[in-house]
C-alpha cells in the first residue's frame, strides 16, 4: 500500500512538472517581429531584461490553458543562445504563449492597452506587416 501511494504521488508530481511553463531566467536574447515581416534580435542585457520582466509580470495574471488560431499577430521569441525557450504571439487584445517543448500546454491571456508598453513600443520599431490591414 505504501509503495502504491508513493507511485501515485510520483506520477502526479511528474504530471504537474510537465505542465509548467519554461523558466525565463536563462533567457539572453529576444527576437521580435510583426506578422510575416523580418524580425529584430535584441541581445543587450538591459533590453532583454526589460522584455523578460514585462512578460514575467504578464505571467502573474490568470492564464487559460488553450491554443487559439491567430492571424496577423506579432511574435516575441525568448532565446537562450540560439535555442528557443518559449514564444509569445501578441494581438492587441490577447497574448498566447507556446513553449518549444510540445509536451508543455499552450496558454493565453486577455490583455489591455496598458499591458506590455515596452514590447508594444519595440514592435513599432521593427518592420510592419505587409499581410495585415
Amino acid at each position: 500500500m505504501h509503495r502504491l501511494l508513493i507511485a501515485a504521488l510520483w506520477v502526479h508530481t511528474a504530471s504537474a512538472l510537465a505542465q509548467e511553463r519554461p523558466s525565463l531566467k536563462d533567457v539572453n536574447a529576444a527576437r521580435l517581429a510583426n506578422y510575416g515581416a523580418p524580425s529584430k534580435l535584441f541581445h543587450g542585457k538591459q533590453d532583454v531584461k526589460a522584455i523578460v520582466e514585462e512578460l514575467e509580470q504578464l505571467r502573474g495574471k490568470k492564464w487559460r490553458q488553450a491554443d487559439l488560431r491567430m492571424r496577423c499577430y506579432s511574435t516575441v521569441q525568448l532565446l537562450n543562445g540560439d535555442k528557443l525557450v518559449t514564444a509569445f504571439r501578441l494581438r492587441p487584445e490577447l497574448v498566447l504563449e507556446r513553449a518549444q517543448d510540445k509536451t508543455v500546454p499552450t496558454y493565453n491571456v486577455p490583455i489591455t492597452e496598458t499591458d506590455l508598453p515596452l514590447i508594444r513600443k519595440l514592435l513599432t520599431e521593427v518592420p510592419p506587416s505587409k499581410q495585415c490591414d
